[in-house]
């Protein structure tokens, strides 16, 4: 079959529409150079970080006593939707606890907050066990945040750590 070259052909026009959401976020470079955040995006987002730290043990207060009273109420009921439903709001306060903890220099309270966070999200639960190995969480963490330690080293650290890892190699 030949063409007909009296006809116009289709002219296929290529839009490159602009990604706002990089715009956004600062992520507008092109892709052969390296990126680049102003700085005063920079300096914003350490003085949002250093006004947060100020306050950081009463925000890791707040969620512990949140994650505390779920826990309280979440003990005493059996496996249904509702628990379910419990155990996620415990998995985000153990998140949130995690991420202000370990934003702010509380590395031991991240610790047992990741530690608690992740055996929600990967374990199946058996009541008796999750009772003990929950608990264990809680307590160390009741205890890192009254005592205000910071670090993960040291022998209060390695103490606490100690015990959530037997509650854990025992029940788990």
């Amino acid at each position: 079959m030949s063409k007909d070259l009296g006809e116009a052909q289709p002219v296929v026009q290529v839009y490159k529409s602009r990604n706002k959401l990089k715009d956004k976020l600062g992520v507008r470079a092109p892709s052969d150079e390296p990126g680049e955040l102003a700085e005063e995006s920079i300096a914003e987002a350490d003085a949002i970080i250093e006004d947060l730290c100020k306050n950081c043990l009463d925000n890791i207060g707040q969620n512990l006593e949140s994650l505390i009273r779920v826990w309280d109420e979440m003990q005493s009921m059996v496996m249904s939707e509702a628990r379910d439903e419990k155990e996620q709001e415990l998995f985000t306060f153990a998140h949130e606890i995690k991420d202000i903890a370990s934003l702010c220099g509380y590395s031991l309270a991240a610790h047992f907050a990741e530690s608690l966070r992740d055996y929600i999200a990967e374990t199946t639960y058996d009541l008796k066990n999750q009772r003990v190995i929950v608990q264990a969480h809680v307590d160390a963490l009741r205890v890192v945040h009254k005592n205000k330690i910071k670090d993960d080293a040291g022998p209060a650290a390695e103490e606490l750590k100690a015990m959530v890892k037997v509650a854990i190699s025992k029940y788990k």
